[in-house]
């Protein structure tokens, strides 16, 4: 029998993230119950956007802590937010200099490298554009258990900015020759994932893990303050 494809450790989910490379991260069945394509901002280039945009939903989400959205005056998008998860979406944006109209995936990628980069103001970013900003919680995906603080929380394990790049995977449906409509398609669960993951070499972890992880992490360094 073929081997049935596993989630992978957050530890190894941790080092491929922190050599640049993607992750595939799933949240509970009881939320969302959808994956997503996770990557550092400051490691997006253009072909990893366009293999993004090419593989998922092709909105492109950049999580970032709350702290940063202040700095770089990103506002919630609008007063009352309706979103049954509370999904914190600020105004989009563009990297003011150096692009064209923002939604190529080299603009794209050089918005969110802006994104993630330090020395970033306020006046490099112009507003609207085609990067959503969404503002993470504090205390990450402990406090909210979604792809925004899952973002975040990688990027501050990798010892990277703590700026993400997400999108939602999905099944692109069946084509029918001479049809210009795609039909059954939705959006990708847990098999599905995983199957993708195993094509293109890449970790699939869970949320789940990631806050067991999280946890266990913080009970180690509880231990070792009071050694200490």
């Amino acid at each position: 029998m073929a081997e049935q494809p596993r989630f992978d450790t957050i530890p190894e989910a941790i080092e491929a993230f922190a050599r640049g490379d993607f992750i595939l991260v799933l949240d509970s069945p009881s939320r969302e119950n959808e994956g997503d394509l996770i990557i550092a901002a400051s490691a997006i280039t253009p072909a990893k956007m366009s293999f993004l945009i090419r593989y998922t939903s092709g909105y492109i989400c950049a999580p970032l802590p709350a702290s940063l959205a202040a700095h770089l005056q990103l506002p919630q998008m609008v007063a009352h937010n309706a979103d049954p998860n509370r999904t914190a979406y600020t105004i989009t944006v563009d990297a003011a200099e150096g692009g064209t109209t923002g939604i190529s995936a080299e603009d794209r990628s050089r918005t969110c490298n802006l994104l993630a980069d330090p020395m970033t103001t306020a006046d490099r970013l112009r507003r609207p554009g085609h990067v959503v900003p969404l503002q993470a919680r504090d205390g990450g995906v402990r406090v909210r258990p979604g792809h925004t603080e899952a973002a975040v929380d990688f990027c501050k394990l990798a010892g990277l900015p703590p700026v993400g790049v997400i999108a939602e995977m999905v099944e692109d449906g069946a084509a029918q020759e001479g049809v210009a409509e795609l039909r059954g398609g939705g959006m990708m669960r847990r098999d599905g994932c995983l199957a993708f993951a195993k094509r293109w070499g890449l970790k699939c972890v869970t949320i789940e893990d990631l806050v067991r992880h999280m946890d266990q992490e913080e009970g180690q360094e509880g231990v070792l303050d009071s050694v200490h």
